[in-house]
């Protein structure tokens, strides 16, 4: 029997004996995943987090197979060998529709269409990824797409929780991950035990009362790390830099400006000239096209897009107008520092950007939020009796009635002392 062992920082050895898991991973849809980054431009504030989809990809399906073990010990006849196929199968292939820079371009360089379309059209075919599903077995690749979508019999709608719940395998692992690169000690929280109070009840997976302490702990740590690093202010200007360079260099090619300088690397085209593009053309795509094309444009005869390109590449970042995010940035606030900018010789539409927690892929546990495909995390006590989180942990409700809420304007450094003297003085 063929297998694979991945030496892997958070898990220690992930094995794949599964004969079409490891042909999975063999596909070259899966492989481009190493060449994604996880964390789009975290890396521009902490150097460590250089890891990818792929290693992401990897250790969602490890902890899977460990969630489903469990279960099983829980109840024997839950999870049969084809399930638990199906549902590592949807753990490992979940975001294999990221794009370059993971989030931080998505919905940039294909506007209509974000990464769970594309984790679709691969699903669907044509692919290799298709062509393995189907040949192991006709109808596989649409039974993944349900376990991802939801579409599912209510009984085992469990399966579409564990890969995109509040308390599934995705963020079980990129918790410990982003943790790990970014040296975030406070991202982290004991799997194991997480895990090993888990049940499953009335198709729901819960978690035992004595499993509410580590509970807390990997809320905990999701709040921590949306806070502390997903919204850390240099990576989002980082990331709204990104934008800005991606948005210039589209608007120049609508406007024909191939003939000013511009060059455009032929991989790009079809998303710089046509919108949304094939999925062949999606898939021959990754961060070091992007890259390649802003070392190219910091010599573009279009002065904003080389400089936007020269920022990002020498990371002379746009400044956080506050030092702490604001519950909101007023309109008018915005006028003001749009004026600032323009009167400074700063295009404001690329160098005076709105940020918003609403922006940010990533999320920590609120009450309310919970849509119907997300259900509240559950606590079962004695009596069997299915309580939400918030209810019986009182570090979870102070957490959970928080707003969600944060803003900032990023500007040039030469604007941002007379933007805050206005706004102080009232406009």
């Amino acid at each position: 029997m063929r297998e694979k062992i991945f030496r892997d920082p958070v898990h220690d050895f992930i094995t794949v004996r599964d004969p079409l898991l490891v042909r999975l991973v063999d596909t070259p849809e899966f492989q481009r995943l190493r060449r994604i980054r996880q964390l789009g431009t975290a890396s521009g504030t902490y150097h460590g987090a250089e890891h990818s989809r792929f290693g992401h990809c990897l250790g969602a399906m490890h902890v899977m197979g460990k969630v489903l073990a469990r279960l099983r010990q829980w109840d024997a006849g839950v999870v049969d060998e084809r399930l638990e196929r199906l549902a590592c199968a949807a753990a490992l292939l979940h975001d294999i529709g990221h794009g370059p820079f993971s989030h931080g371009l998505e919905r940039v360089i294909t506007p209509s269409r974000g990464h769970e379309h594309w984790t679709r059209a691969i699903l669907s075919g044509p692919s290799q990824v298709h062509e393995v599903l189907e040949s192991y077995e006709r109808g596989l690749s649409g039974a993944v797409q349900q376990v991802l979508t939801g579409e599912l019999p209510e009984r085992q709608r469990w399966l579409h929780h564990l890969v995109a719940g509040q308390l599934d395998v995705d963020r079980m692992d990129y918790l410990l991950r982003d943790a790990l690169y970014t040296g975030a000690v406070y991202g982290r929280f004991d799997l194991e035990r997480l895990i090993n109070t888990l049940m499953l009840v009335d198709g729901r997976v819960v978690f035992s009362y004595k499993g509410i302490p580590t509970a807390e702990e990997y809320v905990l740590a999701r709040h921590y790390m949306y806070w502390q690093v997903y919204f850390h202010k240099t990576t989002r200007a980082q990331e709204l830099l990104l934008q800005a360079v991606w948005r210039r260099a589209r608007e120049l090619c609508a406007a024909g400006a191939l003939g000013s300088g511009l060059e455009v690397p032929p991989s790009l085209e079809p998303f710089l000239r046509d919108g949304d593009g094939t999925l062949e053309a999606y898939l021959a795509i990754d961060d070091h096209d992007v890259l390649y094309a802003f070392k190219r444009w910091q010599r573009a005869g279009d002065a904003v897009l080389a400089d936007l390109a020269a920022r990002f590449l020498h990371r002379r970042l746009p400044k956080p107008l506050f030092r702490q995010p604001r519950p909101a940035i007023p309109d008018e606030w915005v006028t003001v520092a749009r004026q600032v900018c323009s009167r400074r010789g700063w295009n404001p539409d690329y160098y005076c950007l709105l940020d918003r927690t609403s922006d940010i892929a990533y999320d920590y546990y609120t009450e309310g939020v919970a849509a119907v495909t997300q259900p509240p995390m559950l606590a079962v006590d004695e009596f069997g009796e299915l309580k939400e989180l918030s209810k019986v942990s009182e570090v979870i409700r102070a957490l959970a009635t928080r707003p969600r809420s944060g803003a900032n304007l990023y500007v040039p450094e030469d604007c941002r002392s007379e933007i805050l003297q206005r706004v102080r003085d009232g406009g």
